[in-house]
C-alpha cells in the first residue's frame, strides 16, 4: 500500500514488538517522493502494542467479501473453550472447489456434539455458515451442521492442482488409453 500499512507489515512489526521490552522503528521514505507533510518517522512499540496490532493484522486480512456457503468435509479437529458454549470444530473439505481447511464456529451448541460424533465415527458432515477470511485462515461463521453423511471415503474427490487446456495430453488420466493398432 502507497503509505499505508498492510497485513505482511504489521506481522512483521509484530514480531519485533512482541519479542521485546520496546521496539524502535524508523521508516526511511522513499527518495523520489516527498512524504507528506506531517507524517512521523519514527515508531517506538511496546508489549501492550501487541494486543492491537494483533487486531489490525487481523482486520487487514479480513475478506470483505463474505458469503453464505455450505461445505462437506471430514471433522479433524475440535475446540471448546468454555462449558455450555457452541465451541469450534476444524473441517478438511471434500470438495473439488473453495478453501481446502476450514475453522467452523458454531450457532449451536447441539451441533458441537455431532461434530463429535462425525469425528468419532470419520463422517463427512455438511455445515452451512458465513464464509470469511482472516489472515491465512477461512472461516465458516454462525455455522449450523445440516446433515451428517456417510463414511468420508465415500465422498473423497481429487483436487486438480493443474489447469485443464484444450488438446493437452493428460498423463495423470486414470483411465486406460484406448489404442488403435497401425496399419
Amino acid at each position: 500500500m502507497a503509505r499505508g500499512i498492510s497485513y505482511e507489515m504489521t506481522n512483521a512489526i509484530l514480531g519485533i514488538a512482541s519479542g521485546s521490552s520496546e521496539a524502535d522503528i524508523t521508516i526511511e521514505w522513499d527518495s523520489g517522493s516527498s512524504p507528506a507533510t506531517g507524517l512521523e518517522s519514527q515508531f517506538v512499540f511496546r508489549p501492550s502494542d501487541v494486543d492491537p496490532l494483533s487486531r489490525a493484522a487481523v482486520k487487514l486480512a479480513e475478506d470483505e467479501s463474505s458469503q453464505q456457503v455450505t461445505i462437506m468435509g471430514r471433522v479433524h479437529l475440535l475446540a471448546k473453550k468454555q462449558a455450555g458454549s457452541p465451541g469450534v470444530f476444524g473441517i478438511d473439505s471434500l470438495q473439488a472447489e473453495g478453501p481446502r481447511k476450514v475453522r467452523v464456529r458454531l450457532a449451536d451448541d447441539e451441533d458441537y456434539h455431532e461434530a463429535i460424533r462425525a469425528h468419532e465415527e470419520d463422517l463427512a458432515l455438511l455445515v452451512s455458515g458465513k464464509l470469511e477470511k482472516e489472515g491465512n485462515l477461512s472461516w465458516l461463521y454462525n455455522a449450523t451442521v445440516i446433515q451428517t453423511l456417510g463414511h468420508v471415503d465415500e465422498f473423497v474427490v481429487r483436487r486438480s492442482r493443474r489447469q485443464e487446456v484444450a488438446g493437452q495430453l493428460d498423463l495423470f488420466n486414470e483411465e486406460e488409453p484406448s489404442h488403435t493398432p497401425e496399419a
